[in-house]
């Protein structure tokens, strides 16, 4: 025969509070290893710069650090991609604004991934011609999507070159 120990009220309560604590310690140490997580990783995105070489004129290459874009920021390159192949085989009115509209977010977009801050919007908008910043736009994207060369593979190209 088992024998119940029967507790009283003011013990349930102080089992009570000890869970109640060791929940509430488990708990602040699940978020400072989720928020040091994340701060990590967004370190990681603003320490990874691209050598981005594009051509600012004939025969000319400029070389500019700046990050890869987010997941926003290519699907927004995407769509104006997109939109921009469609506007301007349209010849209206209507084509005409909507192309000066998306073609004007490409600045901004450029300065927001450019690690120097001096190559802002404006420099972007105004000191440049329109085939530097769409050369550079197409160098970024293009080296984003080859990602990164390991020296596995650097090696490997340098036995079969030989």
């Amino acid at each position: 025969m088992v024998e119940e120990t029967v507790k009283s009220p003011q013990a349930k309560v102080d089992e009570l509070k000890g869970k109640i604590v060791k929940k509430e310690q488990t708990d602040i140490e699940s978020i400072i290893k989720q928020v040091a997580t994340r701060d990590k990783l967004e370190r990681d995105y603003f320490e990874d710069l691209l050598e981005v070489q594009f051509y600012t004129a004939p025969g000319i290459q400029r070389m500019v650090k700046a990050r890869r874009p987010t997941q926003k920021q290519m699907l927004l390159i995407m769509t104006l991609s997109l939109q921009a192949s469609i506007y301007e085989k349209l010849n209206s009115e209507q084509a005409i604004e909507k192309m000066t509209k998306i073609y004007g977010e490409l600045s901004n977009l450029a300065a927001t991934l450019c690690d120097d801050k001096k190559l802002d919007d404006e420099f972007w908008s105004d000191k440049v011609s329109f085939t530097t910043l769409q050369n550079f736009i197409s160098e970024l994207i293009r080296q984003t999507q080859m990602g990164p060369i390991g020296d596995t593979e650097l090696d490997s190209f340098r036995k079969t070159s030989n």
